[in-house]
């Protein structure tokens, strides 16, 4: 599997629908409690893209992505319309030694934390203890690396735009041709992982 430095055609039409998904495995017991257990520590999102009325081009430009992904195959950019944005995120602390940090979204409800990694960067611009400081990006898995390590307790947040990884979630992509310049078709993705070292 490859991981293409290329994003999906935009232009979506209205109907567009996508959200984090969750895999947790409950067992009922007889008491009726239930024990539940989670299978994934991070979500996985899901989207489903409808294409509208789009001239031959564009369904020409989508089907040339399909083809050389070979359909489920190799994974490539989507931007998440809902949640692409950061501003002022907290992602990490300094403890004097690190000097690599994951870029991330935090969500806290009643004390429970989850942090959602962010991998594809689009843009970034990082703070310590809200002071602009310049690092080095690995926007593909979305690691930034400090010159030197932030001191101990130093607050690190950033602003910016990130994407997905996705691949195709069908091996096939059905478009109908409804008249001279009306292609409709609906393109089901997944969210993936980043890309391993090397990839």
């Amino acid at each position: 599997m490859s991981y293409l430095d290329a994003f999906l055609e935009d232009g979506a039409s209205w109907g567009w629908q996508g959200g984090p998904e969750f895999s947790t495995r409950i067992v009922d017991i007889a008491n009726w409690q239930e024990r539940r257990n989670a299978q994934w520590a991070q979500a996985r999102h899901r989207f489903e893209v409808p294409f509208s009325n789009v001239d031959a081009e564009v369904y020409r430009r989508i089907k040339r992505m399909h083809l050389v992904c070979r359909g489920k195959l190799h994974a490539f950019g989507f931007v998440d319309q809902l949640d692409h944005t950061a501003t002022d995120e907290d992602f990490g602390a300094g403890d004097g030694a690190t000097t690599v940090f994951q870029l991330a979204k935090i969500s806290v409800i009643d004390t429970v934390p989850y942090v959602r990694n962010c991998h594809l960067i689009l843009s970034a611009a990082v703070k310590v203890n809200g002071v602009a400081t310049p690092v080095t990006l690995d926007a593909r898995r979305g690691k930034v690396t400090f010159d030197a390590a932030p001191a101990n307790g130093a607050v690190l947040t950033w602003s910016g735009e990130f994407a997905l990884w996705v691949r195709f979630d069908n091996d096939y992509l059905p478009f109908t041709l409804d008249n001279i310049d009306a292609h409709n078709g609906n393109v089901s993705l997944i969210e993936l992982p980043p890309p391993g070292p090397g990839e």
